[in-house]
C-alpha cells in the first residue's frame, strides 16, 4: 500500500520530536510517496472530514494546527476508521496502521499533499504553490523552489475550495481572489480562473509563529540590535504611539507583536484583526481579540476601532491600516490612549502621509475630505514610525529606520510630517547590517550623542516621568553638572577627584556619557590609578570563567557588583560590552529552560508526551547555553515524554537510544567534572 524512505536519522528528525523554529531547513524530513488508490483517498477523506465537523476535533484536524497534537489527532481519528471498517469491511481494512502511512494519508486528502510536511516544519514561514510548483520560504532565507510537486494543477484548486467551502468562504469564477480565514494565525489567500489563465490555482500560505514574539525574539532574529532594542523598550514604556510601516513581507506584523509584547505592566489590550487572526499576544496579558471580515462589510473595521473608545483599552493594535477606518483609528490615538497600526509605505513620511490620506477618504470617520487637517494630527497623535525592510539576498528582516515623529512642519507652503530619525541601518554588500544611532538610552531617558535635545516636547515630558518613577535620584541636569565638574578637576590635574565626582554620579544614574568621561579621565592621568587595570583583567576574568562554566545567575549577580564601580567598568574598556551581552543572553536561556522545563513536567503529569515534546522545543536553539544540571533536566523530561510515546506505539525509530546515550555522556562528563572539582 504505501512505501516509505527516509534519510539517515537525525537528533531531532521524527514525526512527533519536532524541529524547532532556528534550525536548518530539510534535514531527515521523512520522504513519502503518495497513496494513489482513489477508494483509499475518498474514505480517508470521508473519515477525516467527519471528525473535522466535531467543534472538539476541528481545531486539531486543521492543516494549519500545530503539527505535534495535529498528528495525534489523525492517527486517533483514522486508526478508529480503520478498525470500524476491518471489522465492517471498506476500502480503509487493508491500510497499514503505522504512523507515517496515516499522516501521508491525511496530507493527501484534507492536507496539502507534497507541501504539507513545509506547513509542519515551524522553520518556514511561508509556502507557495503556483500551479504544480511549491516554493517554502525559510526564516531569514529567500524562497527556494523544493523538490515535491503537485502532479496535477487542477488537484491544487479542488484542496484550495474545499478548505474554502468548510470555512464558508465563497471561492468560484464570480470570486476568483479570497482571504481565507483559517486559525493557528496563519494567513492563506488564494487566486484561482478566471483571474488565472490556467486551471490551477496561486495559493500563498504565511504560517503563523508557534510563540508570541517581543523585542528580545527580534534581536535574536537580527531585525534590531540591543542597543535599538533598549530605546524602543523606552518608547513602550512611554506609552508611544507607533506607525510600523513597509512593504509585504517584511515583518511588520511581527514588529507589532513584539512592540505589544514588551508593553510595561499588564494593559489591557484589545487588538482589531480583518478576516484573519494572525497577531499573538502572550498568554498573561489582559487580551480581548476582535475579528472584523470588511469584504463583506466594508464598514466593519472603521467601526470597531469606534467602539475601542468606549472600551478604554490601555493598548490598541488595529492591525493593519488600509483605507477609511484610519479616521476612527486616528480618533482613538488622539484621545490618548496608546495605538500601534501597520501599513505599506516605503519611507517613514510617505508612512504618515498615507496614514492621514486614509483617514480622509470618503466614508472616513471625522476626516472624510480634510487631508491636512488628517495629517496635523497624525503627526500630534502618533510618536514613532517604524520602518521595516526585507533584504532580498537573505530574506532577512530589518528595522531600516526608526523615526519620532513630533507634529508637522511647513516645506514648500505645506504641512508636512516633522521627523528626527532615531536610529537607521547601514548594509553592507556581504549582508551584514549595523544600525547607526543618533541616541541611547540608560533605562529611563533619550540621551541624544551630539549633546543637542531633540526629543518632541510631548515625548520628553512623558518619557522624563520614566526616571522619576524608577526612583532616579539623579537629574540629566545633575549629570551635566558632574561631567562639567569632572572635566575642570581633570584641566586642574585632580584626576582622582574628577574620578570620584564621575562615580558619585554614577550610583544614582548608569549614564553612557559618564562612562564615557572616565574613560577619558582614565587615559589623561599621568600614572594609572594604583591596581585599577589589574583589579578589572581579574574581574573580567572571573566573570569569563563562570560564562564559560555557564554559571549564569552567579556571573550576573557579580557583573552587577563590578558594574557599580565606574572605574572598574571604564578600566574594562572594549571587554565590558560584549562580556555583559553575553551574560544576559545566558541568563535569558536559563529562564526560557525552566519556563520549559516546568510547562513539559506539567503536560507529562497530564499524560501529554506530544505537548511536552512541544515545549521542549521551544528552547533548543538556545539549550547550548545553559548550565549543565538544566541541560541534563531538560535531557530527562525529552526521555520520559519519548518513553511514553514509545510505551504508545508512536515513538520515533532510535529517538530515544539516541537521547539516551546523549542523556548519558553528559552525566558522565558532570560526573568527572564533580570529581576534579572535589580534588581540587
Amino acid at each position: 500500500m504505501q512505501q516509505t524512505e527516509r534519510r539517515p536519522p537525525a537528533a531531532h528528525g521524527s514525526i512527533l520530536d519536532l524541529p524547532d523554529e532556528t534550525g536548518g531547513l530539510w534535514a531527515d524530513l521523512p520522504v513519502v510517496r503518495m497513496i494513489d488508490q482513489p477508494e483509499v483517498l475518498t474514505a480517508a477523506r470521508d473519515a477525516l472530514l467527519a471528525a473535522f465537523a466535531e467543534p472538539t476535533l476541528r481545531h486539531y484536524l486543521d492543516p494549519f494546527a500545530p503539527a505535534g497534537p495535529r498528528n495525534a489527532a489523525v492517527i486517533e481519528v483514522l486508526r478508529a476508521a480503520l478498525t470500524q471498517q476491518r471489522r465492517e469491511g471498506g476500502a480503509l481494512a487493508g491500510v497499514v496502521d503505522d504512523a507515517a502511512t496515516l499522516l501521508a494519508l491525511f496530507a493527501a486528502t484534507i492536507g496539502w499533499g507534497p507541501a504539507q510536511r513545509y506547513l509542519d516544519d515551524p522553520r518556514v514561514n511561508e509556502v507557495k504553490i503556483n500551479g504544480c510548483t511549491i516554493m517554502a520560504q525559510e526564516a531569514g532565507r529567500p524562497f527556494v523552489v523544493v523538490a515535491e510537486r503537485f502532479t496535477d494543477a487542477a488537484d491544487v484548486r479542488r484542496r484550495a475550495t474545499q478548505l474554502a467551502a468548510v470555512l464558508g468562504v465563497r471561492l468560484d469564477a464570480n470570486h476568483p481572489q479570497e482571504t481565507l480565514p483559517v486559525a493557528h494565525g496563519t494567513r492563506v489567500h488564494v487566486t484561482i480562473a478566471p483571474r488565472l489563465a490556467h486551471d490551477g490555482a496561486l495559493v500563498c500560505i504565511r504560517r503563523g509563529r508557534r510563540d508570541a514574539w517581543d523585542l528580545d525574539d527580534l534581536v535574536a532574529h537580527g531585525t534590531i540590535d540591543t542597543e535599538l532594542a533598549a530605546l524602543m523598550h523606552v518608547l513602550c514604556r512611554a506609552n508611544c504611539s507607533f506607525l510600523i510601516a513597509g512593504r509585504t513581507g517584511s515583518g511588520k506584523t511581527a514588529m507589532l507583536e513584539a512592540l505589544a509584547n514588551s508593553w510595561p505592566a499588564t494593559p489591557h489590550i484589545i487588538s482589531i484583526e480583518d478576516h484573519t487572526l494572525e497577531v499573538g499576544i502572550r498568554d498573561d496579558a489582559i487580551w480581548t481579540r476582535e475579528l472584523v471580515d470588511t469584504q463583506r462589510d466594508p464598514q466593519a473595521f472603521g467601526r470597531a476601532a469606534r467602539e475601542a473608545l468606549r472600551q478604554t483599552p490601555g493598548l490598541l493594535l488595529p492591525g493593519e491600516t488600509r483605507g477609511a477606518e484610519a479616521g476612527a483609528i486616528l480618533a482613538l490615538a488622539l484621545s490618548g490612549h496608546p495605538v500601534i497600526t501597520t501599513l505599506h509605505a516605503r519611507t517613514t513620511e510617505e508612512a504618515a502621509r498615507r496614514f492621514a490620506a486614509y483617514a480622509a477618504q470618503p466614508g472616513a470617520y471625522m476626516y472624510e475630505g480634510r487631508t491636512d487637517d488628517a495629517l496635523v494630527d497624525t503627526c500630534g497623535a502618533f510618536d514613532v514610525v517604524v520602518l521595516l525592510d526585507m533584504l532580498e539576498t537573505s530574506g532577512r528582516r530589518v528595522v531600516g529606520e526608526l523615526a519620532l515623529l513630533g507634529g508637522t512642519t511647513v516645506r514648500d507652503g505645506r504641512a508636512a510630517p516633522a521627523l528626527t530619525t532615531l536610529a537607521r541601518a547601514e548594509i553592507y554588500e556581504n549582508g551584514g547590517v549595523c544600525w547607526r544611532l543618533q541616541a541611547h538610552t540608560d533605562g529611563n531617558t533619550l540621551i541624544w550623542d551630539d549633546g543637542r535635545e531633540r526629543t518632541p516636547p510631548r515625548l520628553r515630558e512623558r518619557i522624563s516621568r520614566l526616571g522619576y518613577a524608577a526612583g532616579s535620584q539623579v537629574s540629566i541636569d545633575q549629570v551635566a553638572t558632574a561631567l562639567q565638574r569632572a572635566e575642570q578637576l581633570l584641566a586642574a590635574g585632580d584626576a582622582e577627584r574628577a574620578l570620584a565626582t564621575l562615580q558619585r554620579a554614577w550610583q544614582h544614574r548608569r549614564d553612557p556619557q559618564l562612562r564615557a568621561a572616565a574613560v577619558r579621565t582614565l587615559s589623561q592621568t599621568p600614572r594609572p590609578i594604583a591596581g585599577l587595570q589589574t583589579m578589572s583583567a581579574a574581574a573580567c576574568a572571573r566573570l569569563e570563567l563562570l560564562a564559560d562554566t555557564r554559571c549564569w545567575r552567579a556571573a550576573a549577580q557579580l557583573q552587577a557588583e563590578y558594574a557599580r564601580d565606574l572605574a572598574l567598568v571604564a578600566a574594562a574598556g572594549a571587554e565590558w560590552d560584549p562580556l555583559e551581552y553575553r551574560i544576559h543572553q545566558g541568563v535569558s536561556a536559563e529562564e526560557q529552560a525552566e519556563q520549559a522545563a516546568a510547562a513539559a513536567a506539567t503536560a507529562l503529569a497530564c499524560h501529554e508526551p506530544y505537548e511536552a515534546v512541544l515545549a521542549l522545543n521551544r528552547c533548543r536553539s538556545t539549550s547550548d547555553l545553559v548550565a549543565p544540571a538544566t541541560e541534563l533536566r531538560l535531557l530527562q523530561l525529552r526521555e520520559a515524554a519519548l518513553i511514553e510515546l514509545e510505551r504508545r506505539g508512536e515513538g520515533a525509530p532510535g529517538a530515544l537510544d539516541a537521547l539516551q546515550a546523549r542523556r548519558s555522556a553528559l552525566e558522565v562528563a558532570m560526573a568527572l567534572e564533580e570529581r576534579g572539582s572535589n580534588h581540587a
